[in-house]
């Protein structure tokens, strides 16, 4: 079924009606994909999937049961609350849990794309055919995604709030190799719009990454200047960075912004002065949506409505950092309540505000580094201090006297954002990367620990 806002009112209103415990919450989402997978320069895959996912939380008393659903049979609804009912009476209390949330007033968040929701296989095949063209043309070897998707959320519960919302994403991208194996290149995008994959550009920028990159030579790790692009940039400001910026890490003492005696850096110059960093759910390159997802200490979940405190609550626009200075960090609804502070939920749509130059202006102002593709395999060292450990995958190349001069073999790291963020030289301009808009950066000190075989 396609849902629309009348459908999913009326739907979680006939779940709230079977609801027995003092409250219940409703959360509806429906995604519809689309996509196309190639490796070894031939399509693999291509398919559609539509799931349907129905969360029913029950709670009461400081307990709480969740039943997940997929059938839209009143009886099997019906069944479901009387389930999540069940799970709620035999769970031990949760000193933690807050009353649910009163009707909200969510903002407008446009992020519905026709042309994204209409995707399909005869829509990938032109940017399947770039990346398979470019790979033979060159005698690389080529593998890669290309998919659309669109989902329409809602959540509901017994005390009157609803919200609904549409939202489409598109991605693509591309992995080459050369033939003897020692060369790889990656490129890929993605946006709320099927027409901003540009996959002729994005398949010739991993084909000239894959030729460059082959046959590297060695250097010894060590603190290397670095120019990071986007993606790379994307991928160390993930998972681990934010959830070390909640206020409640930070007021027991467990965040990079804690210290001793129990104050912390809010309001302190912590980072480089052209870092500029915020939540906009309202860009319109990285719309989000219009509520937050669920969270637990102030990071953001993806665990659906319910359960985190600050779930349900309207997205906003924050800036957590201002030209280097702390100026916020989020707040759950139960960390506020206990210590008599503004809930503040941590939005998504993560923007860092860039400069006005190009990755090439980057290297051009370089006397002595490394340019990185992006990094794989990243796992938190210390979780309070942020520090991180991964690979640079994809193509790394040396830098001297402003000009890239040839490929290098890839390197395990050990360092923290927070010290990158620290370290910030310059930076370009600003566009999507993954989950996030980012800038390209270069930066000082950046430690490189051990060779990988990693190509």
């Amino acid at each position: 079924m396609s849902w629309t806002k009348q459908d999913a009112k009326k739907l979680s209103d006939q779940i709230l009606s079977f609801s027995k415990a003092p409250e219940c919450e409703v959360a509806l989402a429906e995604t519809s994909l689309t996509h196309t997978r190639f490796a070894a320069n031939e399509i693999t895959t291509s398919g559609s999937t539509r799931d349907l996912s129905i969360s029913i939380t029950s709670r009461g008393e400081g307990k709480s049961g969740r039943v997940r659903a997929n059938d839209l049979d009143p009886e099997s609804l019906r069944k479901a609350v009387d389930l999540s009912e069940e799970l709620m009476r035999s769970a031990t209390p949760d000193p933690e849990s807050v009353e649910g949330l009163g009707p909200q007033s969510y903002p407008e968040i446009h992020s519905f794309h026709q042309a994204t929701a209409r995707a399909g296989a005869l829509e990938h095949r032109p940017a399947v055919k770039a990346a398979l063209d470019e790979a033979r043309a060159r005698k690389l070897t080529a593998s890669g995604f290309s998919e659309a998707s669109l989902t329409t959320s809602a959540i509901a519960n017994k005390k009157g709030n609803f919200g609904f919302h549409e939202g489409t994403k598109a991605s693509y991208s591309t992995t080459m190799r050369t033939a003897d194996g020692t060369g790889s290149g990656w490129a890929g995008f993605e946006s709320p719009r099927f027409g901003d994959l540009k996959a002729t550009d994005l398949a010739a920028r991993a084909a000239r990454k894959a030729l460059a990159s082959a046959s590297p030579k060695e250097l010894p790790p060590g603190a290397y200047t670095v120019i990071l692009e986007p993606r790379a940039v994307a991928d160390l400001l993930g998972t681990f960075f934010f959830s070390s910026m909640s206020r409640r890490q930070v007021d027991e003492g467990r965040s990079f912004l804690s210290k001793p005696g129990g104050e912390n850096r809010i309001g302190e110059t912590v980072f480089a002065p052209s870092v500029t960093l915020r939540s906009d759910p309202f860009d319109p390159r990285l719309a989000g949506r219009p509520w937050v997802e669920g969270s637990r200490g102030g990071f953001l979940g993806f665990g659906g409505f319910g359960g985190g405190g600050d779930a349900g609550l309207p997205s906003r626009k924050t800036t957590w950092v201002e030209k280097g200075v702390v100026k916020a960090v989020p707040v759950d609804r139960y960390w506020a309540a206990k210590n008599k502070l503004d809930a503040l939920p941590f939005s998504g749509s993560v923007v860092l505000e860039g400069g006005a130059g190009t990755v090439d202006e980057l290297i051009a102002g370089t006397e002595r580094g490394l340019l990185v593709t992006h990094f794989f395999y990243i796992r938190s060292v210390n979780p309070q201090t942020v520090q991180l450990t991964g690979l640079t995958r994809d193509g790394l190349w040396l830098v001297e006297k402003g000009k890239v001069v040839g490929p290098v073999q890839n390197f395990r790291f050990n360092d923290s954002p927070v010290n990158v963020l620290k370290n910030v030289e310059a930076m370009s301009a600003s566009g999507p990367a993954g989950s996030m808009i980012a800038p390209a950066i270069r930066v000082r000190d950046f430690k490189f620990t051990s060779k990988s075989d990693a190509v």
